[in-house]
C-alpha cells in the first residue's frame, strides 16, 4: 500500500532525470505567441508524440502539457485510456495530482503568514496546547517553515508500517476517537510530536508527509476554519476550481505487467488518510486547472501580476541547485535553472517542470502510479523542457 507521495525515492529518481537529456502541442488558430515563436504551431503534436512514447512504456493513459512565455494558450497532448479496456483518454480528464498539492498547501501558508494569522517560525505547540508536556524535547524549536521544507525530522508516514504504529497509537487512545478531518489532525500530530525523531529536526531534507498534516492543522488553529474550506476559497480566489473526484480510474503496479486497478483503503483508513492527511496531498484537477496553476507562478516569477504570496514567490526566485522549499526542489539542466514537483496517489502519478525564470512551464499526469511511472514521465518531460 503507498500513499500521497513518492517519498525519498522519487527524490532521489528526481534527481537523476534532472541529469538526463528531452519532445511537444498546439491549439487553436494563431495568436501573437505563436507568430514571435513560429515552432509552437507544432507544440500540440509534439507534446502527443511525447503522450504515445510514453505510453511504449506500459502506462494506462497519460497527459502532457505546457505553457510558454506569454501564456496565451495550453498546449495539451494525450495518449492511453481512461482505465483497462476503457475509452480514449480526453483533455479534459480530471486527475488525482497527490503531493503535487504540497505547493498548494505551502502557498497557501505563506498566504496567512501575509495576513498576519501565522509566522514563519510558529511552532506547533504555539497552536496545538495539548502538545504541553507531551512532545519530544526535540521537537522544541520546530516551524512552519521547517514543516513546509521538509526539515522537520518527521517520519515520512508513507509506510504500511507507519500506518500500523498510527494504528496501535489510536487502539490505546482512552477517549472515542475524533469524528471530523480537523480533529484527526490534531490527533495524529500529536502522535507524531510524541514520537522519536527520524532525523535531527531544522537541519537536513527528509521528505514527510507528516510534516503537512502538522502544517495543516497549525492552519486551522490560527484560522479557525476546516483546511479543506480554507484551501477550497483560496484556490477559488485564484481561480482555480479543485475537484471531488474523477471518472478516470488510477492503476497500480511495481511493473506494467503487473498493473490492476487502485483499491481504495477500508473506510476506517480513508479517513485518516484521504482526510486527515490531506494537506500533504489529495486534490483532484483536471489539466486546465493544473495549468492555471502553473501559470499562476509563471507570472509571478516572470515579475507579472499574479495572486500568490511574495515570501512563497520569493523562496521558489531564490531557491538554489539541489534546494528544495514548499513543495518544490530546484535543478540546473544544461545551464537551465528549473523547479521540479512530483505526486502520486490512488494510482495516478504526476510530474511538472517550470523553468526559474518562469517563461517555461511542462507538465505530465498519468493515471498510472509506480516508480517506473515517475521515470517515464521524467524522461519525457526532460525532452520536452530541453529542446
Amino acid at each position: 500500500m503507498r500513499f500521497i507521495a513518492p517519498g525519498r525515492r522519487a527524490l532521489l529518481l528526481l534527481s537523476l532525470t534532472l541529469s538526463l537529456p528531452m519532445l511537444g502541442g498546439c491549439g487553436g488558430g494563431e495568436d501573437f505567441e505563436e507568430i514571435r515563436h513560429p515552432e509552437l504551431r507544432q507544440e500540440s503534436k509534439r507534446l502527443g508524440e511525447t503522450a504515445r512514447a510514453s505510453l511504449a512504456s506500459g502506462l494506462v493513459g497519460v497527459l502532457y502539457g505546457s505553457q510558454h512565455e506569454a501564456l496565451q494558450k495550453l498546449y495539451l497532448g494525450t495518449a492511453g485510456l481512461d482505465r483497462q479496456g476503457g475509452a480514449a483518454l480526453q483533455e479534459g480528464a480530471v486527475f488525482q495530482i497527490g503531493s503535487l498539492a504540497k505547493s498548494m498547501t505551502a502557498a497557501l501558508a505563506a498566504e496567512q503568514v501575509r495576513q498576519g494569522k501565522l509566522r514563519w517560525d510558529s511552532r506547533p505547540a504555539d497552536w496545538l496546547p495539548e502538545l504541553a508536556g507531551r512532545q519530544r524535547p526535540a521537537y522544541a524549536t520546530l516551524t512552519l517553515a521547517h514543516l513546509l521544507d521538509h526539515r522537520g525530522g518527521l517520519p515520512a508516514l508513507q509506510d504500511p508500517a507507519e500506518l500500523g504504529h498510527l494504528a496501535a497509537f489510536l487502539a490505546a487512545q482512552p477517549e472515542a476517537l475524533p469524528d471530523t478531518d480537523r480533529g484527526r489532525r490534531r490527533l495524529m500530530s500529536r502522535w507524531l510530536l510524541e514520537t522519536e525523531p527520524a532525523s535531527p529536526p531544522g537541519q537536513q531534507v527528509s521528505y514527510s508527509n507528516a510534516g503537512y498534516v502538522i502544517a495543516g492543522a497549525m492552519l486551522e488553529a490560527a484560522t479557525g476554519q476546516d483546511f479543506e474550506v480554507l484551501l477550497r476559497n483560496w484556490a477559488q480566489g485564484l481561480g482555480l476550481e479543485l475537484r471531488q473526484a474523477s471518472a478516470v480510474h488510477g492503476h497500480q503496479g511495481a511493473s506494467p505487467a503487473a498493473l490492476a486497478p487502485y483499491q481504495p483503503l477500508p473506510p476506517p483508513w480513508q479517513a485518516w488518510v484521504d482526510g486527515a492527511m490531506k494537506p500533504a496531498g489529495n486534490v483532484w484537477l483536471d489539466a486546465a486547472g493544473y495549468g492555471r496553476w502553473l501559470a499562476e507562478h509563471q507570472r509571478a516569477l516572470q515579475g507579472d501580476r499574479h495572486g500568490l504570496a511574495p515570501d512563497y514567490v520569493q523562496r521558489l526566485r531564490e531557491l538554489p541547485e539541489g534546494g528544495y522549499a514548499l513543495g518544490w526542489s530546484a535543478g540546473l539542466v544544461q545551464g537551465r535553472r528549473a523547479l521540479v514537483h512530483t505526486g502520486a496517489y490512488a494510482g495516478f502519478m504526476g510530474m511538472a517542470w517550470l523553468q526559474q525564470d518562469g517563461k517555461k512551464s511542462f507538465f505530465a499526469l498519468s493515471n498510472t502510479e509506480g516508480g517506473w511511472v515517475l521515470e517515464a514521465l521524467g524522461q519525457g518531460l526532460m525532452q520536452l523542457a530541453l529542446r
